[in-house]
């Protein structure tokens, strides 16, 4: 066993862009007045970028950072359909109806990415396959069982795996049974974006790095947008900014005050054998548990390295305290992973809402895709496009997303109590769930 988790060259830098150069666009100025502006550079905002400008709509796209500097470079890079909201969660705030709405549009986002992905060959390193969501205790296997005909009725072909045959599919003893659902994915989330971008971008959209959006102001039936190059002038406005929303209008603001932002983590190991990976996933597939605040773990691109994630929200100390803390749950569950050791950690930001569940609608004018939820590579790609779509046809971007967003609990000071609120939902895992 390693004296330490952290290999020697321990990193803080996201295994995904390690190798990757700087995404490099033409040095052009700013338009002064588009049809279209997208404030973001992420999944979201390249995706609405990507319909608009497919649609023959003059597109310009700010990010404030560069291609690959936020949070959309940071994931783990699973391409799921599992929202975060449980269905009985769901049911109780929305209804029945809703609640499997929701669910089957998530599968309805997965697969929509994956058909970006074909069309316009991305390279991002896509593998389909199982995913295995590990029930944490009797009680969440219980009801794993309980909504497993509506999980069928939206999901397909889900499967129920007993404790006792669960070894089938992980190298662990430590959990209680679990779902295998069917058609889920893995992939390379920074050149995802990076091809979204080329893909826009070849569709006629301009994009603009290091371009920061500082304020929206209506004006009659425009907005007149301020960045550090000028004044842009645009007929509708698209904000994707999910974690990063912090544009000057008072619209937005309303926005923002419904969101917490969360710090997320996520970790690579080093490269390992053939034979340890499958004897740890002999899925060779994403594996999550069904704690509120997710454990993750899936095979890289190339099935040598394990990808994690965990302790979203949670203060642990520097990166290579997290790291030790992230991998530790995994290395106590799972014994074949005693011998490796961490090469990369490194955190990103997420935002969530009071329900759990992502939001695309218009408020004031303004369309926004928001609050994704840790969910971002599907549903900010899908919802992005959503939004496009109820640009150019209001009937064509129908989606059981587009519902107005809830406010935070306690006044709104949702995002003071974060670690209280990571507390909680770790105590009602452990005792009640």
């Amino acid at each position: 066993m390693p004296q330490d988790l952290l290999a020697p060259d321990f990193s803080e830098e996201p295994y995904w862009i390690v190798d990757l150069p700087p995404y490099e666009t033409p040095k052009t100025k700013g338009p002064r007045s588009v049809d279209v502006a997208v404030v973001g550079g992420g999944f979201a905002g390249l995706s609405a970028a990507l319909t608009l400008a497919r649609a023959g709509k003059q597109v310009a796209i700010f990010e404030a950072r560069t291609i690959g500097a936020g949070a959309a470079a940071r994931a783990a890079g699973s391409l799921g359909h599992v929202p975060k909201a449980s269905l009985a969660d769901l049911s109780e705030r929305y209804g029945d109806q809703a609640a499997q709405a929701i669910y089957r549009e998530a599968r309805m986002a997965r697969e929509y990415v994956e058909g970006l992905i074909r069309d316009f060959q991305i390279a991002c390193n896509l593998r389909s396959g199982w995913r295995f969501v590990a029930a944490h205790s009797e009680r969440a296997f219980e009801r794993q069982r309980t909504a497993l005909p509506t999980l069928r009725e939206t999901w397909g072909d889900v499967e129920l795996v007993e404790r006792k045959d669960q070894r089938s599919v992980i190298g662990s003893d430590a959990f209680f049974g679990g779902v295998k659902i069917p058609q889920s994915a893995t992939l390379q989330p920074a050149l995802l974006q990076r091809g979204l971008a080329g893909a826009a971008l070849n569709a006629g959209a301009e994009l603009f790095q290091n371009t920061p959006i500082t304020a929206i102001e209506r004006k009659g039936d425009r907005y007149i947008l301020s960045t550090s190059d000028g004044l842009i002038e645009a007929r509708d406005v698209v904000l994707a900014t999910n974690a990063e929303t912090n544009v000057d209008n008072a619209s937005i603001r309303k926005l923002r005050e419904c969101l917490i932002v969360v710090p997320a983590f996520a970790l690579a190991t080093e490269e390992v054998s053939p034979e340890t990976m499958a004897r740890v996933l002999p899925i060779f597939g994403p594996v999550s548990d069904t704690y509120k605040i997710i454990n993750y773990i899936a095979p890289n691109e190339n099935g040598r390295r394990f990808i994690l994630s965990g302790r979203a929200g949670r203060s642990d100390g520097d990166l290579r305290s997290k790291a030790r803390r992230m991998f530790g749950y995994f290395r106590d569950r799972f014994p074949d992973l005693a011998d490796v050791r961490v090469s990369n950690c490194w955190t990103g930001r997420f935002a969530v809402t009071a329900d759990w569940v992502p939001h695309v609608g218009v408020a004031e004018g303004i369309h926004y895709v928001l609050g994704c939820c840790g969910t971002g590579i599907p549903m900010s790609t899908y919802l992005g496009h959503k939004a496009a779509e109820m640009i150019i046809d209001r009937t064509r971007g129908l989606t059981v997303f587009d519902r107005p967003l809830p406010a935070l609990p306690f006044m709104g000071l949702g995002a003071p109590l974060l670690p209280l609120a990571v507390r909680g939902y770790e105590l009602r895992d452990r005792y009640f769930r």
